[in-house]
């Protein structure tokens, strides 16, 4: 039986990418049901929601690439997913006072719709989408297996991301209230940050041992 602290260091990327990618996807369906019983959820709104996730995800792959270039360690982007759960945790808190703020004092849907985005859903995803590029550049040790490293990593995070939509529409919406699975996304993005840092830690002792 393979020992499981060699698997964990052997896959402890791949695991984090999973993750990550399907708390990307399950944030992105939820956000319809944040802002339908204040605008619904019509093509305008789901546009506005696409639309600066996407731009959110573009930015967070660039400056993720740029920051792994710089400190291609584990427990930097650690800190990020931490700070992408505690940042969705605060959207949380926040996302019925602003809903009725806007609503109160904007009436065109697609303002209030791109504004709420930008605001509730643009830093957790642009933090979200710091891990790819970052694992990437993390994994990578020799230029020859460059294409299949990128390959696998972004595959497994696609497949997490395709587990986080399937999960959040057939299970977590029907079953628990919205604020509650937004917390719940927010302590397994905590988590994982906490179980990367913890192997980062672990390696650094082994290595210096």
């Amino acid at each position: 039986m393979p020992d499981y602290k060699t698997t964990m260091q052997k896959y402890y990327l791949e695991i984090t990418a999973f993750f990550c990618g399907a708390a990307v996807m399950a944030f992105e369906i939820i956000a319809s049901r944040m802002l339908g019983p204040y605008v619904g959820t019509s093509a305008i709104v789901w546009t506005s929601i696409i639309g600066v996730i996407l731009l959110s995800l573009a930015t967070g792959y660039y400056i993720g690439g740029r920051l792994a270039d710089r400190k291609p360690r584990a427990d930097v982007l650690s800190l990020l997913i931490f700070l992408a759960g505690l940042f969705i945790f605060i959207t949380t808190l926040l996302k019925d006072s602003i809903m009725q703020l806007l609503t109160n004092s904007i009436s065109d849907v697609r303002v209030i719709s791109i504004i709420t985005s930008v605001l509730l859903f643009m830093v957790p995803s642009v933090l979200l989408g710091t891990v790819s590029p970052f694992a990437v550049r993390i994994r990578l040790k020799s230029v020859a297996k460059t294409g299949s490293t990128v390959g696998n990593l972004y595959a497994i995070s696609t497949i997490g991301s395709i587990a986080g939509v399937f999960l959040a529409g057939f299970y977590l919406i029907p079953t628990f209230r919205i604020s509650d699975i937004l917390f719940l996304l927010s302590i397994v993005l905590i988590l994982v940050s906490l179980f990367l840092n913890g192997l980062y830690r672990y390696f650094k002792y082994m290595l210096k041992s």
